[in-house]
């Protein structure tokens, strides 16, 4: 029972990371906007010199570069996570295949993103943004769809991280499993009921 508990608190907590991650970088971009379109006066002088769209670009570009290696850091963290995560449901309790394969799928997941979804965007980002016709490039198209495809990624990540923890929250006494446990229960010495 207190193996239960201690996945359901690892998992808990990794979705509960995952949302904070998601709604700092969100916080983050928008304070970046609100200063740049209501800058200081001391940054207001060099903004008007610069142009706003060159500067939202170059602060915007120090931002994203910020943001991907807290992406990068994030998901390498949850590989670690995940796989621990895994074995520890798969040596440390008693959970069937569901939990088990959900895990592994989870784990899959964050593979797929940190060594083919997030290097591909990151390479993109890297010369879309000064490219000539940046908005209208295809580039910039096929950057915007592996940005939403990340996106969908974590979205579908929370999902299964929820529906996981939804189906380990159901008491042991209603899975086949706990027959296991009610015996060893009758068995101990505190509960002989054979009368000498």
């Amino acid at each position: 029972m207190h193996s239960r508990r201690l996945a359901c608190f690892i998992l808990g907590m990794w979705l509960a990371a995952g949302l904070a991650v998601a709604w700092l970088e969100r916080e983050d971009f928008q304070a970046l906007r609100t200063a740049l379109a209501q800058p200081d006066p001391a940054v207001a002088g060099r903004v008007k010199v610069l142009g706003a769209q060159e500067t939202f670009l170059l602060v915007g570009r120090l931002e994203w570069e910020r943001r991907q290696r807290t992406t990068e850091s994030w998901e390498s963290v949850q590989l670690i996570i995940g796989l621990g995560f895994f074995l520890f449901l798969l040596f440390g309790t008693r959970e069937g295949k569901l939990p088990l394969g959900t895990a592994l799928l989870l784990v899959g997941m964050v593979v797929l993103e940190r060594f083919l979804l997030t290097p591909e965007v990151l390479s993109l980002e890297r010369v879309a943004d000064f490219a000539p016709g940046r908005h209208a490039s295809a580039e910039s198209m096929r950057r915007m769809a592996l940005s939403l495809t990340q996106e969908g990624f974590e979205i579908a990540k929370w999902t299964v991280q929820a529906a996981l923890a939804a189906v380990m929250i159901v008491p042991r006494s209603r899975r086949s499993g706990d027959a296991g446990d009610q015996f060893d229960m009758v068995d101990k010495a505190n509960h002989r009921h054979v009368n000498r």
